[in-house]
């Protein structure tokens, strides 16, 4: 640590509206590392090795070290002090629980994560009341049997990609000093400026789709306030809504062979040879399953009575709009963009992709491949419509008033009929290795947030993908009794 205050330097980090984006969320994940040597008492990923070995990996991301600032416009910015460091919150305790229980549990969340993780989902202040860039937790099992890490950034200082390079980095740097090698550690180069992103973008620029304009540039009153509040203000908002509608977590497995299945089914009844990647099929699976569920809550007579109230209609109203789910498809830009890429981008670089169903179409499952087919279609649909010149015009629109994301998020938060899915499995969570072994198991907190579908990192001894969801109880009893979803996926969980 002392090496790190003496040789940080002071610096200003302005975020973007990329930054700003998902800025009231955190990033926290939880990996399980089994102790294999064969003698027990022998060090397994020694304490003072793990803490020297970050604070080595700080002095490359010094925005971890910074305090969050943001201004009454919704500007934001990470101030890095060398007099008054805003240091990361880094525990470190034992627990009673063997490697052995967890391993038979499956990893369920149950057995030892309640006291693992030391964040909210949402951000919020600590207990110094001030936001922590990174928080690390790490849990030393029964008789050495292995290790836990814990370790959250919030999404106003980096996205996925850069939460996996800075653990990739750490792992890195801690390997390489258990080894005591006497070569030099090899440099990594990263890119923490935001104009990047504009500076990647090309010249062109286009329209935002109808959905997409709807979601990003429709103002309300909410937005309005939530835009002037801190960072700390605005996790307590958020936690409280949450509060308010607690979540049921379960994680799932797909397998390989299933979508594969799936997408021959999808390709012959249409005859298509439009690409339908993995993403695209498992979007339309989930949320099939979260529409379904939502139709079945409102099926219930206790609800159904309130939906059914009869209400006094003119006669020459309109017809009403058909009910519609929406999908929020959460998508990297640094594809599109190989100037970030290259450049190894550590800011935030995510967007979100509005899908639109027919909410009774897609619950339905009267044929289900004509269903699976066309929200996979749709999905894929507008994926692709995330072009160049509209992530220059979404990029153009933000800049000029970053605090349009809280207007997006309050409709968001005012929108029942919809769900997010966040796919990580690209992230290279299963290389971290630091010094020990990679880890068995990779995943996200209990529960988050009703509405958030997670693919987690892809598990190199599994077969396929694992998914995490987390609905509003009633929802999940309805995904757990799915046939359709039953017939295509398998309880983790």
């Amino acid at each position: 640590m002392d090496y790190f205050r003496e040789n940080v330097e002071s610096q200003t980090f302005a975020l973007g509206a990329w930054d700003m984006l998902f800025c009231i969320g955190n990033m926290p994940f939880v990996f399980y590392f089994k102790n294999t040597n064969s003698d027990p008492a022998a060090p397994f990923m020694p304490a003072d090795v793990l803490t020297k070995s970050l604070y080595h990996t700080l002095l490359e991301w010094p925005i971890l070290a910074g305090h969050l600032v943001v201004n009454g416009r919704g500007r934001g910015f990470v101030v890095v002090d060398k007099d008054n460091l805003n240091l990361p919150d880094y525990q470190e305790s034992e627990s009673s629980v063997h490697y052995s229980a967890i391993e038979a549990a499956r990893f369920s969340w149950g057995v030892v994560l309640p006291t693992v993780t030391t964040v909210p989902p949402f951000v919020a202040n600590g207990p110094a009341g001030v936001v922590k860039m990174l928080n690390v937790h790490v849990v030393r099992l029964q008789d050495n049997s292995g290790v836990i890490i814990f370790a959250n950034m919030p999404h106003y200082v980096t996205d996925g990609a850069g939460y996996s390079m800075f653990m990739m980095r750490w792992a890195e740097t801690c390997k390489w000093m258990q080894a005591g090698s006497a070569d030099e550690l090899p440099a990594r180069s990263l890119e923490f400026n935001r104009r990047a992103i504009s500076r990647a973008l090309p010249y062109e620029m286009g329209e935002l789709s109808p959905a997409q304009s709807q979601l990003y540039t429709t103002s309300n009153p909410v937005g309005l306030y939530l835009s002037t509040l801190s960072p700390g203000a605005l996790g307590d908002f958020f936690l409280t809504k949450a509060k308010g509608i607690p979540g049921k977590s379960h994680t799932f497995h797909i397998t390989r062979a299933t979508i594969d299945k799936l997408r021959k089914q999808i390709t012959d009844a249409n005859g298509a040879s439009r690409r339908i990647s993995d993403n695209d099929i498992i979007c339309a699976l989930v949320s099939h399953a979260v529409a379904k569920g939502m139709r079945d809550e409102q099926e219930l007579p206790e609800v159904k009575e309130l939906w059914d109230r009869p209400t006094q209609v003119p006669a020459d109203a309109p017809a009403p709009a058909p009910d519609m789910f929406t999908t929020l498809v959460v998508a990297d830009i640094r594809p599109r963009l190989a100037a970030l890429g290259d450049a190894n981008y550590a800011g935030g670089a995510v967007i979100m992709i509005p899908v639109m169903h027919a909410m009774d179409e897609l619950a339905d499952t009267g044929d289900p491949t004509k269903m699976i087919s066309d929200a996979s279609y749709r999905v894929r649909e507008q994926v692709d419509g995330v072009t160049l010149p509209r992530i220059n015009r979404f990029d153009y629109t933000f800049a000029k008033d970053t605090s349009r994301t809280m207007h997006l998020w309050s409709g968001i938060v005012a929108s029942s009929q919809r769900t997010f899915v966040t796919n990580q499995s690209r992230f290279d969570h299963y290389r971290c290795d630091f010094g020990n072994g990679v880890p068995q198991w990779v995943s996200g907190p209990a529960a988050t947030m009703p509405g958030i579908s997670c693919v987690l990192p892809a598990n190199p001894a599994s077969d396929g993908y694992d998914l995490c969801l987390c609905e509003e109880a009633l929802v999940m009893e309805s995904i757990l009794a799915n046939e359709f979803w039953n017939a295509h996926t398998e309880l983790v969980y």
